[in-house]
């Protein structure tokens, strides 16, 4: 058993270890589904634009990449590629975050969330498609949000970006298919941590949001990153290999609550 208590979901083919690509895989999520994806025996490289170029983050590789700037991406994909040429799971992780009124949201902010949120898992995907190809039984896993399917006061952009990658993730199970590739998104609710840390700060009474978050899921509390990441670990592994184009909701039931 692993040092987490939950059993490695990957299975490794024979000849080489499963090779994972977690973009945005410095961040709050991402890292936790890096050392996830690690504990099952992946190979794992995290592509993020925190990150220095060439160092190592605990069981990943990491490779700096503006997931907005296509040519960062498939620079990042090229440098991934001089040393495996297949890719057996990809995880869009990255996450930006503005919010505000829309009579005075700037214009920048709405581009900042889209281009990341949204324009940086098209571009993750369209880059990795080749190792895809020629990966085992490869799949792909995008993070979306309840936040796609629940509006909040200045939260739209946000929101908006989140509903696209749910629409993307199923418009791409079709066509993706054909290559034997597999496709689906994970919907987290509050997370400790990351965005809500961030809130918290900026909050005049963190307390009252802390009691918030808890009380807007059934299960009285946000979800841990690591809880996100086994749910990510189960649709990249075998025991998810009749699954494809949907969402799986890691929300402590927040859709139900409301």
């Amino acid at each position: 058993m692993n040092p987490t208590g939950t059993e490695p979901l990957g299975s490794e083919p024979p000849g080489r270890p499963r090779n994972a690509v977690v973009v945005g895989g410095a961040g709050h999520i991402g890292s936790a589904i890096a050392r996830r994806l690690a504990l099952d025996g992946f190979r794992v490289t995290a592509l993020d634009l925190a990150a220095d170029a060439d160092q190592q983050s605990g069981e990943a590789s990491v490779i700096r990449c503006d997931v907005s700037d296509p040519h960062s991406v498939r620079t990042a994909f090229a440098q991934f590629a001089s040393g495996a040429t297949e890719l057996d799971a990809l995880v869009t992780a990255q996450g930006a975050l503005r919010e505000g009124p829309i009579d005075s949201f700037a214009s920048d902010d709405w581009d900042l969330v889209h281009n990341v949120n949204v324009r940086g898992t098209y571009l993750s995907i369209q880059a990795a498609m080749p190792l895809l190809r020629a990966g085992v039984a490869p799949a792909v896993v995008t993070l979306s949000s309840v936040s796609a399917y629940v509006g909040s006061t200045g939260g739209f952009a946000y929101t908006a970006s989140k509903g696209a990658v749910c629409s993307l993730t199923m418009a791409l199970a079709q066509e993706l298919s054909a290559d034997g590739i597999r496709i689906n998104t994970v919907c987290p609710g509050w997370v400790d941590g990351g965005f809500t840390a961030q809130a918290l700060q900026a909050s005049n009474d963190p307390d009252a949001l802390l009691r918030k978050a808890a009380s807007a899921h059934l299960l009285g509390r946000m979800a841990r990153a690591d809880e996100v990441a086994d749910a990510v670990a189960f649709l990249a592994s075998d025991q998810a290999r009749f699954i494809t184009g949907t969402q799986l909701f890691v929300d402590g039931g927040f859709m139900v609550n409301r």
